[in-house]
């Protein structure tokens, strides 16, 4: 039973840290949004349209397709990004500082309406169009609460208003107009280790793209409520007729949730592989201690027999064999709560929110641990117990 409490322990430590990042609060919403791919024509093609340097850049093309866009009845917002989407692999990382604080971050650079598309929140209950409304005026910028909480143990909220450098370049500054909730990297990125800063990209710098580099910008949007199903195959109909313009044309659409998954397969797989190792390793854990207990009470039959034939009550005698085996239970525990503080100490379980061991999490892990044993024990003596004590106890002692 210590063993088993030790192994099992370790199991559920490893499954509570797993669950406890992947429940989080993600700090975005991808219901019903979509990522587009901007292609453009290759210079080959017949219908490439060549153009000097007065003419209309690329960017403008751009623009225009988003309008477009922007237009369709169904279509909520629009946003240009770099490197800002959710479940993106590309980033664009920098350093964020005040006073003598600085911290590393992902940078997350879009259009206004990205705020909208992806539900971000500010701390203090900013809805994304009020958060907007801050990001007006030129070099502000939003960051989540969190920036300086893996170093420094610091909320930003109270730095709302003052000035950062970026880049270690103090000539560089933005000035912080809100704070929202943590926005997390994917689903396995705990809020601990996601940190970002979001400014707006403003659309005359996107104007004057040339078409090297408007590929490199991402195109998302969010459907209205109550859009009926099929919305991707509808718009990608428009494609080539309503939504291309000058050499860009739009040429495909995924949901984000597609996006989603492809991007934590590997992921998933390496999770699924992982729950079947562990679910094989408790089935083995539960049978065995489930079949000790059973084969102890089994083997107990004429005791229990005998009990009965001096005046003990079923009930009574059900009673004194399940404190027994919590008392065995008992005795393994408290040696193997030293046993798995040792391996917290030593870092040999879990890293969580920059901790192995804290006081709730290990007392909710010892705790689950023992009352997975206990029910486990339970079954063991119950239903052997049950069996014994219907016979009578003249037969019981007569097959002793």
């Amino acid at each position: 039973m210590l063993l088993v409490s030790v192994v099992l322990w370790y199991v559920v430590d490893e499954l509570y840290t797993t669950a406890y990042v992947y429940l989080e609060p993600k700090g975005f919403s991808i219901e019903d949004t979509y990522l587009l791919h901007i292609g453009t024509l290759p210079p080959n093609s017949h219908e490439y349209i060549s153009r000097n340097d007065d003419e209309e850049k690329a960017g403008t093309d751009l623009l225009r397709i988003v309008d477009r866009l922007r237009l369709h009845p169904e279509v909520e917002a629009v946003s240009l990004s770099i490197n800002s989407y959710p479940y993106n692999g590309s980033n664009t990382h920098t350093s964020v500082g005040i006073d003598t604080l600085s911290s590393g971050t992902v940078m997350r650079r879009a259009t206004a309406d990205f705020l909208k598309i992806f539900r971000y929140r500010g701390l203090q209950g900013e809805t994304p169009e009020e958060l907007i409304s801050l990001l007006t005026e030129k070099k502000t910028f939003i960051a989540g609460d969190n920036l300086f909480q893996r170093d420094y143990g610091i909320s930003l909220e109270s730095f709302t208003g003052r000035d950062f450098y970026f880049g270690g370049d103090t000539l560089n500054t933005r000035r912080l107009v809100a704070t929202t909730h943590p926005v997390r990297y994917s689903d396995f990125s705990s809020i601990y280790g996601s940190r970002y800063i979001f400014y707006v990209i403003d659309e005359s710098e996107i104007a004057e793209l040339d078409e090297r580099r408007v590929v490199y910008y991402e195109l998302c949007l969010r459907t209205r409520s109550g859009t009926a199903p099929g919305f991707e195959d509808r718009i990608r109909q428009d494609f080539e007729t309503h939504y291309r313009s000058g050499n860009l044309f739009i040429k495909g659409i995924q949901s984000m949730e597609t996006v989603r998954h492809r991007f934590q397969l590997d992921e998933m797989n390496e999770l699924r592989n992982y729950l079947w190792g562990v679910g094989f390793l408790l089935v083995n854990i539960f049978l065995g201690l489930l079949g000790t207990f059973w084969f102890r009470t089994q083997q107990r039959r004429s005791e229990l027999a005998l009990r009965m034939s001096f005046g003990s009550t079923r009930r009574q005698i059900f009673s004194y064999l399940l404190k027994e085996g919590l008392f065995l239970l008992v005795l393994a525990t408290l040696p193997a709560l030293v046993i798995d503080h040792l391996l917290a100490i030593n870092e040999y379980n879990s890293w969580l929110n920059g901790h192995y061991l804290e006081a709730g999490r290990f007392t909710l892990t010892v705790g689950i641990t023992f009352v997975l044993i206990a029910i486990t024990m339970v079954a063991g003596i119950w239903y052997p117990a049950r069996q014994a004590m219907g016979i009578q106890p003249a037969e019981a002692l007569h097959e002793e």
